[in-house]
């Protein structure tokens, strides 16, 4: 396997072993990613939040989650999510500032935007994720079950009707169906995140 592909593995394996709530989510990555495939290089697109805050957010990036990042996203290219949401204020306030980065997923899921993945999988979806500053990602649900780990920066996060800080080196898992949202404060936060189920689903805002 590719290194990032080995080392991704190896990090799958540990989280389900430290998280116990993680076990199988984990599991299931672990063994898909012996099956990916090392796609053709193309056009890598950019966005202003990620040339205006990636340097400092990839420096910054701590533990095993960094290394991972570091290793990977100098290839890899950036989209906007909810294409479908473009005009409506608080969306376009989103979207300007937030990014993500496709490592792994389905070439063909045209929902992802101008940005290829650089391994192709039809069983997950592994990325990352940038969110600039006093960003407030809308609550959401999917079908997916997906795990995000914070590699730096600190931003609250909704589960359900619950809210909480974290930071690097937390992991947050969303089943699937249940509500969540993300608000950053005074820096960015840089995430790793894997949708481990259901990868091409989309995503549903929820509006209250």
């Amino acid at each position: 396997m590719d290194p990032f592909v080995t080392d991704l593995c190896s990090f799958a394996e540990s989280e389900g072993a430290r998280v116990p709530e993680l076990r199988q989510p984990m599991a299931l990555l672990a063994d898909s990613l012996g099956r990916v495939s090392l796609l053709e290089k193309s056009e890598r697109p950019s966005l202003p939040v990620v040339d205006y805050h990636l340097a400092d957010a990839l420096e910054a990036a701590e533990g095993p989650v960094g290394d991972l990042l570091r290793k990977v996203l100098p290839d890899a290219g950036w989209a906007r999510p909810y294409p479908e949401h473009a005009g409506e204020p608080d969306m376009d306030l989103f979207r300007a500032g937030y990014g993500y980065a496709p490592v792994i997923g389905s070439p063909g899921n045209s929902y992802r935007g101008g940005a290829l993945p650089l391994f192709g999988s039809e069983e997950v979806f592994v990325g990352a994720v940038l969110q600039g500053p006093h960003v407030v990602y809308p609550s959401h649900v999917h079908r997916a079950i997906e795990v995000y780990w914070a590699a730096s920066g600190t931003a609250d996060w909704q589960k359900g009707d619950v809210w909480r800080s974290c930071g690097p080196g937390e992991a947050i898992l969303h089943e699937t169906g249940v509500r969540h949202a993300t608000t950053t404060g005074d820096e960015a936060i840089l995430m790793m995140f894997a949708w481990v189920a259901d990868p091409d689903s989309i995503p549903v805002i929820v509006r209250l």
